[in-house]
């Protein structure tokens, strides 16, 4: 039994190597994750942070299902975009108005369709919008 301690060590080792692994390893969204916020010019952390609290289930679950479901960047991203938006506006309600923040903005807004207007409709544009 003297190998017994160097033993636990080893399953201690090799669990906490196996829960890394399905945090951030692949299938995890992590990754996928860094890839949408980089296609949008976001900070990872900002990214991820945004999407903890705008979301209601796990963030990772999400873009592993939407990275499971074969969608591309651009089109992940604008799914993710209202949970983008609502993580803006809680951050702003608990911390007040933050650069990094702000500076997500208006990438998220582009994200989001724009109201159809019936001047759009009349000339065939949906979802278009002035300027």
């Amino acid at each position: 039994m003297e190998f017994a301690p160097a033993l636990v060590g080893v399953v201690v080792l090799l669990a906490l190597g196996v829960f890394f692994w399905r945090r951030n390893g692949p299938g995890s969204g992590r990754s996928f994750g860094n890839r949408i916020a980089a296609h949008l010019g976001v900070k990872r952390s900002v990214f991820h942070a945004l999407l903890d609290v705008g979301l209601r289930e796990s963030s990772r679950e999400t873009l592993s299902r939407l990275e499971k479901s074969g969608v591309g960047l651009q089109q992940a991203a604008v799914e993710l975009a209202r949970a983008l938006s609502s993580g803006i506006e809680r951050m702003e309600a608990r911390f007040g108005r933050q650069e990094m923040v702000d500076a997500v903005k208006p990438i998220v807004a582009s994200l989001r369709p724009q109201p159809e207007t019936d001047a759009h409709r009349a000339i065939g544009i949906p979802g278009a919008h002035d300027g």
